[in-house]
């Protein structure tokens, strides 16, 4: 189940939740209960494993320069 990061429009309170596709617009504020929420656009992060190298690589949107990358480790 994906994570979301949501804005409330009336406490402007930021929070995530592991929520479903069909269920993202039941979110409510769980700080105040609103139901006028917004859904916030954030970088996402992915692994890819495998190969012969047995290297693997993770991005959180950034960028990377592969020599300088400290979470790469130059993959």
């Amino acid at each position: 189940m994906p994570t979301y990061d949501f804005l409330c429009r009336k406490c402007e309170h930021r929070f995530s939740r592991f929520v479903s596709l069909s269920n993202k617009d039941k979110v409510s504020c769980p700080r105040c209960g609103e139901n006028d929420i917004e859904q916030l656009f954030t970088a996402f992060n992915y692994r890819i494993s495998g190969g012969s190298s047995g290297r693997s690589a993770v991005s959180s949107g950034g960028s990377c320069s592969r020599s300088s990358c400290s979470t790469c480790a130059g993959c």
